[in-house]
């Protein structure tokens, strides 16, 4: 069975170009002060630590995937990029402020990792989940491209997570943090070209799992039979806690 998480190695550079940026709201949950420390858990190539950076006095970065680290050092350079993972985060006990997760936490949502977030956590530190919703074009690519796509999709060897569905939550029943708070962010839209709506597509666990001939194939595909002008509504999605006092 290909383990997703593992596989954005193979698409960090497809991530960095396609992926679109983070709103700097974000770095504003949870009220914390610009002196804060916090931490990047699941950084990628380090899309939202630019963000964090620009209003903490100190961010680090923690990824498990060297090509991702890589990107995320050079696009990072002011902050610390630590090889680690959610169930052996790199930190002293009590060394953080908060912990961020974009688009990482369903990879890592179990109680042993809840556990070791909470113990790099200072007292009543906050914690932030973020998701987002891009899938749907206006107009949708054409059907060949999205039978190709679906195919990828659903191969029988994929592992499922719980970004699929709400079972990220069931982590949180017994631990440390207080109840979840949901905060509405608005929604955007992004104006994309066929170049960068393909280069996102790519940018996904499910085809940097892909071995790579057969990924160069697809992606040799997806941009012959993608073209024109795309708009592309984002909705993010964030949840936030603090440990109990």
């Amino acid at each position: 069975m290909a383990e997703l998480r593992l596989a954005f190695g193979n698409a960090a550079a497809n991530y960095e170009r396609g992926r679109p940026g983070w709103p700097d709201e974000i770095a504003s949950v949870g009220g914390l002060p610009p002196e804060a420390e916090v931490l990047d858990l699941g950084a990628g190539t380090g899309k939202l630590t630019k963000v964090l950076a620009r209003r903490f006095s100190e961010v680090t970065a923690v990824e498990p995937d060297e090509s991702m680290r890589a990107a995320s050092f050079l696009a990072t350079q002011c902050c610390k990029v630590l090889e680690g993972s959610a169930e052996a985060i790199p930190l002293r006990d009590g060394w953080v402020d908060a912990v961020f997760c974009a688009e990482s936490f369903h990879w890592f949502a179990t109680e042993a990792a809840l556990g070791e977030i909470a113990r790099v956590l200072r007292r009543c530190g906050g914690l932030v989940l973020i998701w987002r919703d891009w899938w749907k074009t206006d107009p949708p690519p054409p059907k060949e491209a999205r039978e190709l796509m679906r195919q990828v999709y659903e191969r029988p060897d994929l592992e499922p997570h719980t970004g699929e569905n709400d079972a990220w939550r069931a982590c949180f029943e017994s631990s440390a943090f207080e109840e979840l708070r949901e905060e509405k962010l608005a929604p955007e839209v992004l104006e994309l070209d066929a170049e960068r709506l393909v280069t996102l597509i790519l940018s996904t666990s499910v085809f940097g799992s892909l071995p790579q001939d057969e990924l160069d194939r697809v992606e040799a595909e997806l941009r012959r039979l993608i073209t024109g002008e795309y708009r592309l509504p984002i909705e993010t999605k964030l949840w936030w806690t603090r440990l109990r006092a």
